[in-house]
Protein backbone atom coordinates (compact mmCIF):
# COMPACT_ATOMS: atom_id res chain seq x y z
CA UNK A 1 0.00 0.00 0.00
CA UNK A 2 1.52 3.75 -0.74
CA UNK A 3 1.53 5.49 2.23
CA UNK A 4 -0.63 9.17 1.48
CA UNK A 5 -1.01 12.42 3.23
CA UNK A 6 -4.75 11.84 4.23
CA UNK A 7 -5.78 8.20 3.52
CA UNK A 8 -5.45 7.96 0.00
CA UNK A 9 -6.87 11.38 -1.20
CA UNK A 10 -4.61 13.24 -3.07
CA UNK A 11 -3.18 16.36 -1.01
CA UNK A 12 -4.37 18.85 -3.73
CA UNK A 13 -7.64 17.39 -3.77
CA UNK A 14 -8.73 16.92 0.01
CA UNK A 15 -11.18 18.35 1.26
CA UNK A 16 -11.50 20.17 4.39
CA UNK A 17 -9.49 17.56 7.03
CA UNK A 18 -8.77 19.29 10.22
CA UNK A 19 -5.69 17.21 11.01
CA UNK A 20 -5.22 17.59 15.36
CA UNK A 21 -1.91 18.30 15.98
CA UNK A 22 -1.30 17.44 19.68
CA UNK A 23 2.67 17.98 19.64
CA UNK A 24 2.63 21.05 17.33
CA UNK A 25 2.94 24.30 19.20
CA UNK A 26 3.22 26.74 16.03
CA UNK A 27 -0.18 25.95 15.30
CA UNK A 28 -1.92 29.29 15.20
CA UNK A 29 -4.61 30.46 17.29
CA UNK A 30 -7.98 31.71 15.53
CA UNK A 31 -7.89 35.57 16.01
CA UNK A 32 -10.54 37.72 17.94
CA UNK A 33 -12.93 38.49 15.09
CA UNK A 34 -15.37 41.35 14.87
CA UNK A 35 -18.38 39.40 16.37
CA UNK A 36 -16.76 38.77 19.56
CA UNK A 37 -16.00 42.46 19.62
CA UNK A 38 -19.21 43.46 18.63
CA UNK A 39 -20.70 41.09 21.93
CA UNK A 40 -19.08 42.99 23.91
CA UNK A 41 -20.07 45.89 23.04
CA UNK A 42 -23.88 45.21 22.75
CA UNK A 43 -23.81 43.77 26.29
CA UNK A 44 -22.15 47.26 27.77
CA UNK A 45 -24.80 49.26 25.58
CA UNK A 46 -27.62 47.22 27.59
CA UNK A 47 -25.99 47.69 30.64
CA UNK A 48 -25.72 51.93 29.87
CA UNK A 49 -29.52 51.80 28.62
CA UNK A 50 -30.44 49.79 31.61
CA UNK A 51 -28.44 52.59 34.06
CA UNK A 52 -30.63 55.10 32.23
CA UNK A 53 -33.63 53.39 33.04
CA UNK A 54 -32.72 53.51 36.56
CA UNK A 55 -32.66 57.14 36.57
CA UNK A 56 -36.54 57.32 35.24
CA UNK A 57 -39.78 57.24 37.16
CA UNK A 58 -41.09 53.79 35.69
CA UNK A 59 -40.12 50.21 36.10
CA UNK A 60 -36.46 49.31 35.13
CA UNK A 61 -36.31 45.73 34.00
CA UNK A 62 -33.74 43.47 33.88
CA UNK A 63 -30.56 44.00 31.57
CA UNK A 64 -29.96 39.93 31.96
CA UNK A 65 -32.58 39.46 29.54
CA UNK A 66 -31.60 42.53 27.14
CA UNK A 67 -27.90 41.10 27.18
CA UNK A 68 -29.76 37.63 26.02
CA UNK A 69 -31.28 39.20 23.04
CA UNK A 70 -28.73 41.48 22.11
CA UNK A 71 -26.18 38.45 21.70
CA UNK A 72 -28.57 35.98 19.83
CA UNK A 73 -29.40 38.40 17.14
CA UNK A 74 -25.59 38.80 16.83
CA UNK A 75 -24.82 36.29 13.67
CA UNK A 76 -22.54 36.61 11.27
CA UNK A 77 -24.50 37.80 8.43
CA UNK A 78 -27.36 40.12 8.40
CA UNK A 79 -29.87 37.57 7.16
CA UNK A 80 -29.24 35.41 10.41
CA UNK A 81 -29.31 38.57 12.32
CA UNK A 82 -32.80 39.63 11.12
CA UNK A 83 -33.87 35.47 10.96
CA UNK A 84 -32.75 35.76 14.53
CA UNK A 85 -34.59 39.08 15.87
CA UNK A 86 -37.86 38.23 14.42
CA UNK A 87 -37.69 34.97 16.23
CA UNK A 88 -36.86 36.29 19.33
CA UNK A 89 -39.73 38.99 18.77
CA UNK A 90 -42.37 36.46 17.99
CA UNK A 91 -41.43 34.33 20.93
CA UNK A 92 -41.79 36.67 23.10
CA UNK A 93 -44.97 38.13 22.51
CA UNK A 94 -46.08 34.24 22.93
CA UNK A 95 -44.45 33.73 26.24
CA UNK A 96 -46.06 37.13 27.75
CA UNK A 97 -49.54 36.90 26.24
CA UNK A 98 -49.74 33.05 27.78
CA UNK A 99 -47.83 34.35 30.83
CA UNK A 100 -50.52 37.13 31.52
CA UNK A 101 -53.07 35.06 30.94
CA UNK A 102 -52.13 32.14 33.15
CA UNK A 103 -51.73 34.90 35.96
CA UNK A 104 -55.36 35.98 35.45
CA UNK A 105 -56.04 32.28 35.63
CA UNK A 106 -54.58 31.48 38.45
CA UNK A 107 -55.97 34.61 40.36
CA UNK A 108 -59.38 34.16 39.65
CA UNK A 109 -59.25 30.29 40.74
CA UNK A 110 -57.52 31.42 44.17
CA UNK A 111 -54.46 29.37 44.19
CA UNK A 112 -52.22 30.31 46.33
CA UNK A 113 -49.45 27.65 46.67
CA UNK A 114 -46.55 27.09 44.46
CA UNK A 115 -47.09 23.25 43.88
CA UNK A 116 -50.25 23.60 41.76
CA UNK A 117 -49.02 26.33 39.73
CA UNK A 118 -45.78 24.97 38.95
CA UNK A 119 -47.87 22.05 37.49
CA UNK A 120 -50.83 23.78 35.82
CA UNK A 121 -47.68 25.26 34.20
CA UNK A 122 -46.05 22.76 32.82
CA UNK A 123 -49.07 21.57 31.49
CA UNK A 124 -49.74 24.94 29.21
CA UNK A 125 -46.57 24.36 27.73
CA UNK A 126 -48.46 22.26 25.45
CA UNK A 127 -50.44 25.09 24.23
CA UNK A 128 -47.23 27.47 24.03
CA UNK A 129 -45.37 25.26 21.71
CA UNK A 130 -48.65 24.47 19.82
CA UNK A 131 -49.08 27.66 18.77
CA UNK A 132 -45.97 28.34 17.04
CA UNK A 133 -46.75 25.03 15.09
CA UNK A 134 -49.94 26.68 14.13
CA UNK A 135 -48.56 29.98 13.04
CA UNK A 136 -45.76 28.27 11.59
CA UNK A 137 -42.98 29.77 13.78
CA UNK A 138 -41.43 26.59 14.95
CA UNK A 139 -38.21 28.11 15.66
CA UNK A 140 -39.88 30.32 18.17
CA UNK A 141 -41.21 27.64 20.46
CA UNK A 142 -38.11 27.92 22.68
CA UNK A 143 -37.91 31.70 23.44
CA UNK A 144 -42.16 31.35 23.95
CA UNK A 145 -41.40 28.62 26.78
CA UNK A 146 -38.67 30.66 28.35
CA UNK A 147 -40.74 34.00 28.48
CA UNK A 148 -43.53 31.90 29.63
CA UNK A 149 -41.96 30.22 32.43
CA UNK A 150 -40.38 33.12 33.65
CA UNK A 151 -43.36 34.92 34.18
CA UNK A 152 -45.52 31.81 35.44
CA UNK A 153 -43.06 30.00 37.84
CA UNK A 154 -41.19 33.29 39.66
CA UNK A 155 -44.39 35.95 39.33
CA UNK A 156 -47.66 34.31 39.76
CA UNK A 157 -47.58 35.77 43.59
CA UNK A 158 -46.44 39.32 42.71
CA UNK A 159 -48.47 41.94 44.06
CA UNK A 160 -48.34 43.52 40.85
CA UNK A 161 -46.72 40.84 38.36
CA UNK A 162 -48.26 42.63 35.26
CA UNK A 163 -45.19 45.35 35.60
CA UNK A 164 -42.48 42.61 35.00
CA UNK A 165 -44.52 41.02 32.27
CA UNK A 166 -44.06 45.03 30.72
CA UNK A 167 -40.62 45.20 31.48
CA UNK A 168 -39.82 41.29 30.03
CA UNK A 169 -41.20 42.57 26.90
CA UNK A 170 -39.15 45.98 26.82
CA UNK A 171 -36.05 44.23 28.08
CA UNK A 172 -36.13 41.77 25.16
CA UNK A 173 -37.01 44.19 22.25
CA UNK A 174 -34.18 46.58 23.72
CA UNK A 175 -32.08 43.82 23.65
CA UNK A 176 -33.29 43.30 19.91
CA UNK A 177 -32.62 47.21 19.10
CA UNK A 178 -28.98 46.88 20.56
CA UNK A 179 -28.08 43.73 19.06
CA UNK A 180 -29.58 44.75 15.23
CA UNK A 181 -27.90 48.35 15.50
CA UNK A 182 -24.31 47.00 16.53
CA UNK A 183 -24.00 44.28 14.09
CA UNK A 184 -25.12 46.48 11.22
CA UNK A 185 -22.72 49.46 11.87
CA UNK A 186 -20.04 50.02 9.72
CA UNK A 187 -17.59 53.08 9.56
CA UNK A 188 -18.16 54.72 6.45
CA UNK A 189 -15.48 53.60 4.46
CA UNK A 190 -14.87 54.02 0.41
CA UNK A 191 -15.04 50.53 -1.24
CA UNK A 192 -13.63 49.64 -5.02
CA UNK A 193 -16.23 47.80 -6.60
CA UNK A 194 -14.82 47.98 -10.21
CA UNK A 195 -11.82 45.66 -9.32
CA UNK A 196 -11.66 41.68 -10.06
CA UNK A 197 -10.02 40.08 -6.91
CA UNK A 198 -8.80 36.65 -7.90
CA UNK A 199 -7.44 34.24 -5.55
CA UNK A 200 -5.96 30.76 -5.71
CA UNK A 201 -7.11 28.19 -2.87
CA UNK A 202 -4.30 26.09 -1.56
CA UNK A 203 -1.54 27.74 0.68
CA UNK A 204 -3.64 31.14 0.05
CA UNK A 205 -7.26 31.40 1.15
CA UNK A 206 -6.63 27.57 2.94
CA UNK A 207 -3.24 26.92 4.79
CA UNK A 208 -1.78 23.87 5.26
CA UNK A 209 -2.94 23.64 9.15
CA UNK A 210 -6.56 24.67 7.91
CA UNK A 211 -6.29 27.42 10.88
CA UNK A 212 -8.77 29.87 10.63
CA UNK A 213 -10.95 28.84 8.23
CA UNK A 214 -13.81 29.48 9.68
CA UNK A 215 -12.86 33.41 9.95
CA UNK A 216 -11.83 33.61 6.44
CA UNK A 217 -15.18 32.46 5.48
CA UNK A 218 -17.08 34.76 7.21
CA UNK A 219 -15.13 37.94 6.29
CA UNK A 220 -14.93 36.62 2.65
CA UNK A 221 -18.89 36.48 2.89
CA UNK A 222 -19.26 40.22 4.09
CA UNK A 223 -17.19 41.31 1.45
CA UNK A 224 -18.90 39.91 -0.73
CA UNK A 225 -22.82 41.02 0.84
CA UNK A 226 -20.49 44.28 0.56
CA UNK A 227 -20.17 44.43 -3.29
CA UNK A 228 -16.60 42.74 -3.53
CA UNK A 229 -16.12 41.35 -6.61
CA UNK A 230 -14.15 37.76 -5.50
CA UNK A 231 -13.53 34.41 -7.41
CA UNK A 232 -11.53 31.68 -6.81
CA UNK A 233 -8.82 30.12 -9.95
CA UNK A 234 -7.41 27.26 -9.15
CA UNK A 235 -6.12 23.81 -10.60
CA UNK A 236 -9.04 21.74 -8.66
CA UNK A 237 -12.31 20.46 -10.20
CA UNK A 238 -15.59 22.84 -9.58
CA UNK A 239 -17.13 19.69 -7.93
CA UNK A 240 -14.24 19.99 -5.50
CA UNK A 241 -14.18 23.81 -5.48
CA UNK A 242 -17.51 23.45 -3.64
CA UNK A 243 -16.49 21.26 -1.41
CA UNK A 244 -13.11 22.98 -0.34
CA UNK A 245 -15.17 26.51 -0.23
CA UNK A 246 -18.50 24.98 1.67
CA UNK A 247 -19.83 28.08 3.32
CA UNK A 248 -18.66 30.77 1.28
CA UNK A 249 -21.35 32.79 -1.65
CA UNK A 250 -19.21 32.55 -4.15
CA UNK A 251 -21.27 34.00 -7.33
CA UNK A 252 -18.80 34.96 -9.76
CA UNK A 253 -18.04 32.53 -13.13
CA UNK A 254 -14.55 30.41 -11.45
CA UNK A 255 -11.33 29.75 -13.41
CA UNK A 256 -10.75 25.88 -13.11
CA UNK A 257 -8.10 23.03 -13.53
CA UNK A 258 -5.65 24.88 -14.07
CA UNK A 259 -7.55 27.22 -16.66
CA UNK A 260 -8.71 24.53 -19.18
CA UNK A 261 -12.12 26.26 -18.21
CA UNK A 262 -14.53 28.77 -16.67
CA UNK A 263 -17.35 27.78 -14.96
CA UNK A 264 -20.30 29.82 -13.69
CA UNK A 265 -21.43 28.81 -10.59
CA UNK A 266 -24.99 30.34 -10.82
CA UNK A 267 -25.62 28.76 -13.99
CA UNK A 268 -24.39 25.46 -13.46
CA UNK A 269 -22.63 25.43 -16.66
CA UNK A 270 -18.93 26.12 -18.37
CA UNK A 271 -19.33 29.02 -20.13
CA UNK A 272 -15.66 28.78 -21.54
CA UNK A 273 -13.92 26.12 -22.16
CA UNK A 274 -10.39 25.14 -24.30
CA UNK A 275 -10.18 21.35 -25.60
CA UNK A 276 -7.30 19.49 -26.76
CA UNK A 277 -7.42 18.80 -30.92
CA UNK A 278 -8.31 15.50 -31.52
CA UNK A 279 -5.56 14.38 -33.78
CA UNK A 280 -3.13 15.88 -30.35
CA UNK A 281 -5.16 13.75 -28.35
CA UNK A 282 -5.14 10.76 -29.83
CA UNK A 283 -1.58 11.09 -30.39
CA UNK A 284 -0.05 11.68 -26.72
CA UNK A 285 -2.77 8.95 -25.66
CA UNK A 286 -0.77 6.65 -28.14
CA UNK A 287 2.43 8.10 -26.48
CA UNK A 288 1.26 7.07 -23.01
CA UNK A 289 -0.31 4.10 -23.76
CA UNK A 290 3.61 2.85 -25.62
CA UNK A 291 4.97 3.43 -22.31
CA UNK A 292 2.86 1.03 -20.69
CA UNK A 293 1.27 3.96 -18.71
CA UNK A 294 -2.67 4.38 -17.95
CA UNK A 295 -4.21 7.65 -18.15
CA UNK A 296 -7.46 8.89 -16.75
CA UNK A 297 -9.27 10.71 -19.71
CA UNK A 298 -11.08 13.87 -19.04
CA UNK A 299 -14.32 14.66 -21.47
CA UNK A 300 -16.81 17.24 -21.15
CA UNK A 301 -20.08 16.19 -22.11
CA UNK A 302 -22.97 18.82 -22.49
CA UNK A 303 -21.88 20.80 -18.76
CA UNK A 304 -21.25 17.56 -17.30
CA UNK A 305 -17.34 16.35 -16.89
CA UNK A 306 -16.42 12.62 -17.21
CA UNK A 307 -13.45 10.91 -16.64
CA UNK A 308 -12.92 7.59 -18.48
CA UNK A 309 -10.41 5.18 -17.14
CA UNK A 310 -8.41 2.13 -18.69
CA UNK A 311 -6.55 -0.63 -16.58
CA UNK A 312 -4.85 0.58 -13.64
CA UNK A 313 -1.08 0.19 -14.06
CA UNK A 314 -0.44 1.04 -9.95
CA UNK A 315 -1.75 1.03 -6.54
CA UNK A 316 -2.31 4.62 -6.33
CA UNK A 317 -4.09 5.20 -9.48
CA UNK A 318 -6.34 1.64 -7.50
CA UNK A 319 -6.61 3.92 -4.15
CA UNK A 320 -7.62 7.22 -5.70
CA UNK A 321 -10.47 5.25 -7.99
CA UNK A 322 -11.59 3.36 -4.72
CA UNK A 323 -11.92 6.89 -2.93
CA UNK A 324 -14.05 8.79 -5.29
CA UNK A 325 -15.65 6.52 -7.26
CA UNK A 326 -18.53 6.92 -5.53
CA UNK A 327 -18.59 10.57 -4.78
CA UNK A 328 -21.35 12.83 -5.80
CA UNK A 329 -18.66 14.95 -7.69
CA UNK A 330 -16.64 12.73 -9.64
CA UNK A 331 -18.14 10.45 -12.71
CA UNK A 332 -16.17 7.79 -13.28
CA UNK A 333 -16.85 5.75 -16.66
CA UNK A 334 -14.86 2.59 -17.78
CA UNK A 335 -13.44 3.49 -21.18
CA UNK A 336 -15.12 0.61 -22.67
CA UNK A 337 -18.29 3.10 -22.77
CA UNK A 338 -16.40 5.84 -24.42
CA UNK A 339 -17.44 7.02 -27.91
CA UNK A 340 -14.12 7.77 -29.92
CA UNK A 341 -15.45 10.04 -31.98
CA UNK A 342 -14.39 13.51 -33.25
CA UNK A 343 -17.49 14.83 -31.50
CA UNK A 344 -15.50 14.00 -28.22
CA UNK A 345 -14.54 17.22 -26.08
CA UNK A 346 -11.49 16.37 -23.77
CA UNK A 347 -9.94 18.79 -21.80
CA UNK A 348 -6.81 17.32 -20.39
CA UNK A 349 -5.31 13.79 -19.83
CA UNK A 350 -3.82 12.73 -16.10
CA UNK A 351 -1.05 10.25 -15.77
CA UNK A 352 -0.51 9.54 -12.07
CA UNK A 353 2.59 7.47 -11.52
CA UNK A 354 6.19 6.99 -10.17
CA UNK A 355 8.48 9.40 -10.67
CA UNK A 356 10.69 7.44 -12.30
CA UNK A 357 7.88 7.06 -15.14
CA UNK A 358 6.90 10.51 -15.21
CA UNK A 359 9.76 12.32 -16.40
CA UNK A 360 10.36 10.38 -19.13
CA UNK A 361 6.95 10.38 -20.28
CA UNK A 362 7.11 14.32 -20.06
CA UNK A 363 10.11 14.65 -21.98
CA UNK A 364 8.58 12.35 -24.61
CA UNK A 365 5.54 13.55 -24.83
CA UNK A 366 7.41 17.68 -25.06
CA UNK A 367 9.66 16.08 -28.09
CA UNK A 368 6.77 14.39 -30.24
CA UNK A 369 4.32 16.77 -29.46
CA UNK A 370 5.76 20.03 -29.05
CA UNK A 371 3.93 23.49 -28.42
CA UNK A 372 0.85 21.60 -29.48
CA UNK A 373 0.26 20.65 -25.61
CA UNK A 374 1.23 22.28 -22.12
CA UNK A 375 2.05 20.10 -20.23
CA UNK A 376 2.19 20.20 -15.89
CA UNK A 377 4.01 18.34 -13.44
CA UNK A 378 2.93 18.42 -10.19
CA UNK A 379 3.27 16.46 -6.27
CA UNK A 380 0.05 13.48 -6.13
CA UNK A 381 0.17 13.14 -2.27
CA UNK A 382 0.75 9.33 -2.79
CA UNK A 383 4.61 9.10 -1.67
CA UNK A 384 6.88 8.67 -4.75
CA UNK A 385 4.18 9.18 -7.62
CA UNK A 386 3.56 12.82 -9.27
CA UNK A 387 0.59 14.31 -11.06
CA UNK A 388 1.61 14.67 -14.82
CA UNK A 389 -1.40 16.69 -16.82
CA UNK A 390 -1.67 17.52 -20.32
CA UNK A 391 -3.59 20.71 -22.04
CA UNK A 392 -4.26 22.42 -24.42
CA UNK A 393 -1.93 25.46 -25.12
CA UNK A 394 -4.86 27.65 -24.90
CA UNK A 395 -5.90 26.13 -21.60
CA UNK A 396 -4.09 28.59 -18.98
CA UNK A 397 -5.27 30.66 -16.30
CA UNK A 398 -3.44 33.59 -18.21
CA UNK A 399 -5.90 33.53 -20.96
CA UNK A 400 -8.67 32.18 -19.16
CA UNK A 401 -8.05 35.62 -16.71
CA UNK A 402 -8.38 38.12 -19.75
CA UNK A 403 -11.91 36.00 -20.91
CA UNK A 404 -13.03 36.43 -17.15
CA UNK A 405 -12.09 40.27 -17.33
CA UNK A 406 -14.21 41.07 -20.23
CA UNK A 407 -17.47 38.20 -19.39
CA UNK A 408 -17.28 40.57 -16.24
CA UNK A 409 -16.69 43.82 -17.15
CA UNK A 410 -14.12 44.98 -14.65
CA UNK A 411 -11.61 47.29 -15.23
CA UNK A 412 -9.06 46.18 -13.23
CA UNK A 413 -7.50 42.48 -11.85
CA UNK A 414 -5.75 42.21 -8.41
CA UNK A 415 -4.54 38.61 -8.22
CA UNK A 416 -3.37 36.52 -5.15
CA UNK A 417 -1.06 33.49 -5.33
CA UNK A 418 1.63 31.75 -3.22
CA UNK A 419 4.15 32.18 -6.31
CA UNK A 420 6.47 34.70 -5.99
CA UNK A 421 6.62 36.83 -9.12
CA UNK A 422 3.35 35.82 -10.87
CA UNK A 423 0.97 37.05 -8.73
CA UNK A 424 -0.41 40.96 -7.99
CA UNK A 425 -0.47 39.90 -4.18
CA UNK A 426 2.29 37.35 -2.89
CA UNK A 427 0.66 35.50 0.07
CA UNK A 428 3.74 33.95 1.49
CA UNK A 429 3.02 33.40 4.68
CA UNK A 430 0.50 29.97 4.39
CA UNK A 431 -2.66 31.57 3.31
CA UNK A 432 -5.85 31.88 5.27
CA UNK A 433 -6.60 34.54 7.47
CA UNK A 434 -4.09 36.64 6.45
CA UNK A 435 -5.21 36.76 2.50
CA UNK A 436 -8.74 37.47 3.63
CA UNK A 437 -6.79 40.87 5.72
CA UNK A 438 -4.94 42.16 2.52
CA UNK A 439 -8.22 41.51 0.14
CA UNK A 440 -9.95 43.83 2.83
CA UNK A 441 -7.59 46.25 2.85
CA UNK A 442 -7.29 46.40 -0.93
CA UNK A 443 -11.03 46.39 -1.36
CA UNK A 444 -11.43 49.26 1.05
CA UNK A 445 -9.09 51.60 -1.09
CA UNK A 446 -6.20 51.84 1.72
CA UNK A 447 -2.90 51.83 0.04
CA UNK A 448 -2.32 49.28 -1.93
CA UNK A 449 0.82 47.15 -0.55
Amino acid sequence: MIQSKSKGVPERERLFVCEVRIMDTRRKLPPIGARIIKSSVAVALCMVIYYIRTLLPIGNGIPFYSALAALWCLQPYHETTRHNAGQRSIGTFIGALFGLGFIDAVRAAGIETPVPVYLLASAVIIPVIYLTVLLNKRNAAFFSCVVFLSIALTHSFDDDPYIFVLNRVLDTFIGIGVGLGVNNFRLPVRHDSDTLYVSGIDQVLIPDDHSGTQYSKVELNRLIEAGVRFTISTIHTPAVVMSLMKGVDLRLPLIVMDGAAIYDIKEKEYIEAEFLPSDVNEKAEQIIAEAGIHCFVNVMFDSTLLIFYGEFQNSAERELFSAYKHSPYRNYIHSSYRRFDENEKILYLTVLESAEKIYPLEERLKAQLGDSVRITVSESGYEGYLYLKLFSPLASKQEMMKKLKAHTGAEKVVTFGSIKGQYDVYIGDGGGNATVKKLKKLYRSDVYR
